[in-house]
């Protein structure tokens, strides 16, 4: 990322900041970066969802999927 003093602040006429303009090398890097969280966060929420199906199955409510039939299925 850019050094701090390459971001502009832009404010209104109060001096409240309202946005910020940094250098698209920056910008392209924040994106890529946001892109990696949303893939770990559906990581986790699918593993949070799997942990919740155990109790069901462990009681019978729900049935046991193979690793062989989940690879199967996906």
């Amino acid at each position: 990322m850019s050094a701090p003093d390459s971001l502009h602040y832009l404010t209104d006429a109060s001096g409240k900041p309202e946005a910020v303009v940094l250098p698209i090398a920056d910008w392209l890097e924040l994106k890529q970066y946001y892109r990696q969280l949303q893939g770990r966060e559906l990581v986790l929420k699918g593993m949070g969802e799997a942990l919740l199906e155990v109790p069901e199955i462990l009681a019978g409510r729900q049935p046991e999927i193979t690793l062989t039939d989940f690879l199967a299925s996906s």
